[in-house]
């Protein structure tokens, strides 16, 4: 039976650095597989951690409850009536909610002394939606709203329309169904992108705009370590008996998020099986050689009695230290990397401002950081060295003390 002790551990390590050269070459080659594995598994899951906290912390919130109608044809006529919207607050009042917030959006035309724009048109409680987002924590100019006749625009929207703290602009909303001028109180500014198209107003300027008195949604607010999946399967088994009305997640607000989601998950993993073999072929090939340059040597040391299948051991020991200390340094940096990115974020705006909004992408992405991101790399990358160091080490194992002496 093979024992590998301390002594092999020795001969392991002496015989790496005959060649430091080479031994410095695996040690690269498996440092980079593993920085590269650990980056895409934080940066892959933190693009998809930080798109559901942006839009949860200053769109969305937890989840939305809407009329069944108004998922197929979102327009204010398929909103929530009255009935409903006391009905649904009345069955989701068991839940430990932070808030629900009603909203009324359609769509409108925004025009100022200098331009006219479209926008998506959001009437809000401005008390009730603190309870949800974060939106008064984003107002950087100005201040947040606190009655009818005032209105909210992003940072970009005003802009573009060249609208400054305290002018008066005038909204029509979608249809022609009325206009109002409204006074810009406040200045926000998003990290997700399609905020950047929304002006906000009181909820009951938008219903008098419309004519209608009801909702469009009511957005769910959930207090600090309440999973969202959770708790939008127990509303929807809350509200089973009131087919009229839907509960919305995530992905069901953001339906091509789904699929982006689900295809760069998928495309990971042949990227990751391609940085292993490449990290593998890189351990195989400078293995096989060091076996060949030193068969002399070892058909010496099976001559004097040393064990073939210990030899063996050796070569695996040999490609595993390389894969461990590889690991160590590629991993280190690359979670170094990750808790860094965790903190300041990856800027996206400019690359994502004209497709990044159908997605509800934000404009910056936080990478995660997570234990298992080790255990995987680790995993795929020692695996990966001690697999490519089977043939050499099998090639040792059958050699003939005479033939390896003469061979070499």
């Amino acid at each position: 039976m093979m024992r590998l002790g301390g002594t092999t551990v020795r001969i392991a390590w002496r015989n790496l650095w005959r060649h430091p050269q080479r031994t410095i070459l695996m040690i690269a080659t498996v440092a980079f597989g593993s920085w590269v594995i650990l980056v895409m598994f934080g940066i892959t899951d933190g693009f998809i951690g930080s798109m559901t906290i942006s839009q949860v912390a200053e769109n969305q919130g937890g989840f939305q409850v809407r009329a069944a109608a108004y998922a197929d044809d979102p327009i204010p006529e398929n909103g929530l009536s009255p009935e409903q919207v006391a009905a649904v607050t009345d069955a989701l009042s068991g839940m430990r909610l932070s808030g629900i917030a009603p909203r009324m959006e359609t769509v409108g035309m925004l025009r100022s002394a200098y331009g006219t724009d479209g926008v998506s048109l959001r009437g809000i409680d401005p008390a009730a939606e603190t309870s949800v987002t974060k939106l008064d924590e984003l107002v950087v100019g100005g201040r947040y709203l606190d009655g009818g006749g005032q209105i909210l625009l992003s940072t970009e929207l005003a802009e573009s329309l060249d609208v400054r703290v305290g002018e008066r602009v005038v909204v029509l909303a979608g249809g022609g169904s009325g206009s109002r001028a409204f006074t810009a109180v406040g200045l926000f500014r998003s990290t997700v992108i399609e905020m950047e198209r929304v002006a906000i107003v009181a909820i009951d300027d938008v219903r008098s705009m419309t004519g209608l008195a009801g909702a469009t949604a009511l957005a769910v607010g959930l207090p600090s370590g309440v999973s969202v999946n959770p708790a939008a399967a127990r509303a929807e088994r809350l509200l089973a008996d009131r087919p009229d009305v839907a509960v919305a997640d995530y992905f069901d607000l953001n339906p091509l998020a789904r699929v982006m989601i689900s295809g760069a998950t998928i495309k990971l993993i042949p990227f990751v099986l391609m940085i292993s073999l490449m990290a593998g072929f890189g351990v195989a090939n400078t293995a096989f050689y060091s076996v060949l340059e030193r068969t002399r040597e070892f058909g010496m040391m099976t001559a004097v009695g040393m064990s073939r299948r210990l030899l063996a051991g050796v070569i695996l020991l040999e490609s595993t230290l390389v894969a461990a200390i590889g690991f160590v340094i590629g991993g280190g940096i690359g979670y170094g990397l990750l808790l860094y990115l965790g903190r300041v974020g990856i800027n996206f705006g400019a690359l994502l401002k004209d497709f990044g909004s159908g997605f509800g992408m934000p404009t910056i992405i936080y990478t995660s950081t997570s234990g298992l991101y080790w255990v995987a790399a680790f995993s795929v990358v020692v695996f990966t060295a001690i697999v490519a160091a089977w043939y050499p080490a099998r090639r040792v194992n059958r050699l003939e003390p005479v033939a390896a002496i003469r061979e070499g």
